[in-house]
């Protein structure tokens, strides 16, 4: 039986049902026909998802498992202890923030993997080498970087494809997740907790020898989200601050959330309900994680919708709505992109807003835009989603060569 944490544990809990014929009647309605099977998927990953959402809740206060990776410990070979982050380097609005919420740098763990197994995880780059740095999905609430986890699937899977001499790598953080405090304190490690982490993680990366030009920073769902946040610090402060690197130079987006507004207002014509059938997460979880991630207080919310760092698709940011017109969030500036998304993602809009935005700003020969028909919410996570999860993964290891 596989560990808790080696199962599909990335997003929390899932309420309805879904019927396997309106799932199959609505997937004629695009080029893709899903097999039964992958509807049944489905349905049983709701299930799973939901029953250790709960249990994740029992681990958080000490009552299961303490082998269960987090922040706190290194599990297994690969792991490594991230130094902190100088406090002259945590600065502008995030620092204020983060001393708002009382919250610092700690070490924390990293995970390498490699593909040629007799690598020593202590080798030096060799010249030319670029690195795969990956910020975990999970609603910034659930997941884990731990090579065993669900969503080294996705480093693996690079590895597994890439035929270059030049990626034979990868290397994840272990950022504090954020969690539901005592009543009327707040949350545990709330926004900015993991923007710093995952800072922690790039300089221990441009220490240990890597160019910033080579480091291909991905993330999927909540990290994909983590992955823009810190991009857009680096760019924004390295001007006055010129101690910290620059930004990395390749950005992958795999079905990024974008958007954390969308939880608090939804549309009734947004991929966030008319994907709810065909999903395995909904928005009264993804609402919760917002929630505790944001700061676990009903004032805290409206950090989601002005804040850069937090919904950088923001209606109101990319001035999408009546009350604000203008656009006052930019992505100038940003590495060269590729943003993955499903036909029948959760965010699927707020991904058509991001992928815009970022056009606009940066041209079409910087952001390169990858859609596939029927793929559902972190579909590389998935391998009952082949070919297409190979098929992107491919595309994405192709594209990083240019």
């Amino acid at each position: 039986m596989a560990r808790i944490w080696d199962m599909d544990h990335v997003i929390r809990g899932q309420e309805g049902k879904l019927d396997a014929r309106s799932a199959l009647a609505r997937s004629d309605e695009t080029a893709h026909a899903w097999r039964l099977e992958q509807v049944s998927l489905i349905h049983i990953h709701r299930l799973r998802v939901d029953l250790e959402s709960l249990i994740g809740h029992i681990y958080r206060v000490g009552v299961i498992d303490p082998s269960i990776p987090d922040h706190t410990t290194i599990h297994g070979p690969g792991g490594v202890w991230i130094p902190t982050v100088p406090e002259d380097l945590v600065v502008g609005e995030v620092d204020a923030l983060a001393r708002n919420r009382n919250i610092v740098s700690i070490p924390i763990p990293g995970y390498w993997i490699h593909k040629d197994e007799r690598l020593s995880f202590e080798s030096p780059p060799s010249l030319g080498e670029k690195i795969l740095y990956l910020c975990h999905g999970g609603g910034y609430t659930a997941g884990t970087a731990h090579p065993e986890g669900v969503i080294s699937r996705i480093l693996k899977d690079f590895l597994k494809n890439s035929l270059s001499p030049s990626i034979r790598r990868t290397f994840a953080v272990e950022y504090r997740l954020s969690s539901p405090g005592e009543p009327g304190t707040g949350s545990v490690f709330p926004f900015p907790a993991a923007l710093v982490d995952a800072l922690a993680g790039y300089l221990y990366l441009v220490k240990f020898g890597f160019l910033e030009e080579n480091i291909i920073l991905v993330g999927d769902s909540a990290g994909g989200n983590l992955a823009l946040a810190l991009t857009r610090y680096l760019l924004s402060n390295k001007e006055q601050h010129p101690e910290l690197p620059k930004t990395p130079g390749s950005l992958v987006l795999l079905s990024p959330w974008a958007d954390l507004t969308e939880q608090f207002t939804p549309d009734p014509q947004s991929s966030l309900i008319l994907n709810a059938e065909r999903n395995w997460i909904n928005s009264g979880a993804l609402s919760t994680d917002a929630r505790v991630f944001l700061g676990g207080r009903p004032e805290h919310v409206e950090l989601a919708y002005r804040n850069p760092y937090i919904s950088p698709a923001s209606p109101i940011l990319l001035g999408l709505t009546p009350e604000s017109s203008t656009r006052t969030i930019s992505f100038g500036g940003f590495p060269r992109t590729f943003i993955d998304n499903g036909s029948f993602d959760t965010f699927y809009g707020q991904i058509h807003h991001l992928r815009d935005a970022m056009v606009e700003d940066l041209g079409e020969e910087v952001v390169t835009y990858n859609e596939v028909d029927g793929a559902v919410h972190d579909y590389l996570i998935f391998d009952w989603h082949d070919p297409d999860r190979t098929v992107t993964s491919r595309k994405i290891l192709k594209w990083s060569e240019g």
